[in-house]
């Protein structure tokens, strides 16, 4: 049980338990009583007759607009329906659980002016698994008011849910299978549903995790790829790091070095009828992958930083401080937007590199193996055609890292709304930069299961393992046959973070 007494509850571990791990919630009667003081706040600042944007206004450009009773009556829920302008595809559930987690989290702070009751609803929801549907494209708006409101409006029956085979059911048939009628929305609810940003907070938590896995598994494939091109360990030494003084570049060199070190006096032999490969240097595609896979813990470092303070923060606008009402900028998520954007450029360099590396491996110039990995150069063609895939998904890659998604503005709701983070954009290039990322691993792990074959001895024993575990997932290429299947559960593994490390 993840218990939520406020926003300082709400920590990457606690998310991650419940929107990933299924664990329950809870929130804290202290953090109600919160919630309850903040609504008696704001219903005393509507007696005195106080405009509260949003409340009893219109919403942007329409701010000036003052709403008698009768149409305020109706406008919390109006604002949820009105703004739900996108569409499929949807988040993956988890990412849609750790959105209302976040939104949740924020609620409790009681600076929403937000009642118990919808605090206590939105944890029922969470608990009984009502996960709503909520686009991961189609919006250009300051903040995040079209995907909240596909989030939220979920809540008073409208929109809607998924359901756990992937398809979708209406939100009010949702609601009534489990016996709760839709939530009756109290004045500021449905603007505060809307504000903040909380979605990008879960959005960058989730390709954070799937980072932090990408990172681990491009320093087992880089290892992999040195000991199957017989390539010197030089630049793996521990003297690297002291030279640099870089604690993370200490680390990336250790790991590097436990995956392909071999014990003394045995180093790379060519192999039963293979030459040695030459040179005294490996190519730079292999000497900096220590340089280049410290930057990426680095940025990944920043972006762990990012989503904390997000989580904890209070990014309502308008929000209830100090008996008073304020607007602020807290929705506008450019942090989260550009680390991701960050992230994602990272994350290219180091698929670059191991796209590097895998035509070094065809090459015999370097590897002292058969041109393109092939047995028998000529009748069988080997893997050029892999390594031609891998050209082309780092092409599509660098076309998503640049220019990053959290630049270049544009004005909506007619000027009012001038300035946007484009944090779900960003999200979403980042995911694909991720999956071409292992797609590019999955080619250069194929070669590096051929090399070994073709060298006839075993790997460095730190990745006996990894060599086990491809063994078992693709044959040796001793005759043409179509690779695609092969690359295929070789990404289905890399996903699943199934491959072993050292």
């Amino acid at each position: 049980m993840t218990t939520l007494a406020g926003p300082g509850d709400l920590t990457r571990e606690a998310v991650e338990a419940v929107a990933w791990g299924g664990e329950r919630l809870a929130v804290a009667p202290a953090a109600l009583e919160r919630v309850a003081a903040g609504q008696a706040e704001l219903a005393a600042l509507l007696a005195g007759g106080a405009r509260v944007y949003g409340v009893n206004t219109g919403m942007g450009w329409l701010a000036s607009v003052d709403l008698d009773p009768a149409a305020q009556a109706g406008h919390q829920r109006n604002l949820l329906l009105g703004r739900a302008v996108a569409g499929p595809p949807w988040l993956p559930a988890a990412e849609a659980r750790a959105l209302l987690v976040a939104r949740l989290g924020n609620l409790l702070s009681g600076h929403a002016g937000v009642g118990p009751e919808l605090c206590r609803f939105l944890a029922d929801r969470v608990n009984d698994g009502f996960v709503p549907a909520v686009p991961r494209r189609g919006f250009g708006g300051a903040g995040e008011v079209v995907p909240l409101a596909h989030a939220f409006q979920t809540l008073v029956g409208a929109g809607l849910v998924l359901e756990p085979d992937g398809g979708t059911v209406d939100a009010a048939m949702a609601l009534a299978e489990r016996g709760v009628l839709p939530h009756r929305l109290q004045a500021k609810e449905g603007i505060a549903l809307l504000a903040g940003s909380p979605l990008a907070a879960a959005l960058a938590l989730a390709r954070l995790r799937a980072g932090e896995r990408l990172a681990g598994q491009l320093l087992v494939s880089a290892a992999a790829a040195a000991d199957a091109l017989g390539a010197p360990l030089d630049a793996y030494d521990e003297a690297v790091g002291r030279l640099a003084g870089d604690p993370l570049l200490v680390e990336v060199l250790e790991g590097l070095r436990r995956a392909a070190r071999r014990p003394a006096g045995g180093d790379p032999a060519p192999g039963p009828g293979r030459r040695a490969a030459p040179g005294l240097q490996a190519p730079v595609s292999f000497r900096v992958v220590p340089q280049v896979l410290a930057h990426l813990r680095r940025t990944l470092g920043r972006l762990d930083e990012d989503v904390r303070r997000a989580l904890a923060a209070v990014t309502d606008s308008p929000a209830l401080v100090d008996g008073r009402v304020v607007a602020g900028g807290g929705f506008h998520a450019v942090g989260l937007a550009a680390g991701m954007d960050g992230l994602a450029v990272a994350l290219v360099q180091a698929a670059e590199l191991a796209g590097q590396r895998l035509h070094r491996l065809l090459d015999g110039r370097f590897s002292g193996l058969p041109d393109q990995l092939s047995p028998d150069p000529g009748p069988v063609t080997g893997l050029v055609l892999v390594q031609k895939r891998a050209v082309g998904a780092l092409a599509e890659a660098r076309r998503l890292a640049a220019p990053a998604a959290s630049v270049g503005l544009a004005d909506t709701s007619l000027g009012q709304e001038d300035a946007a983070s484009f944090a779900p954009a960003a999200a979403e290039q980042l995911r694909r930069v991720e999956e071409l990322a292992l797609e590019v691993m999955a080619c250069e792990l194929l070669a590096v299961r051929q090399a070994w074959w073709l060298r006839h001895r075993p790997p460095a024993p730190g990745l006996g393992p990894l060599a086990a575990c491809l063994e078992g997932l693709v044959a040796p290429v001793d005759q043409d046959r179509p690779l695609g299947p092969d690359l295929d559960r070789l990404i289905g593994a890399l996903e699943r973070d199934e491959l072993p490390t050292p």
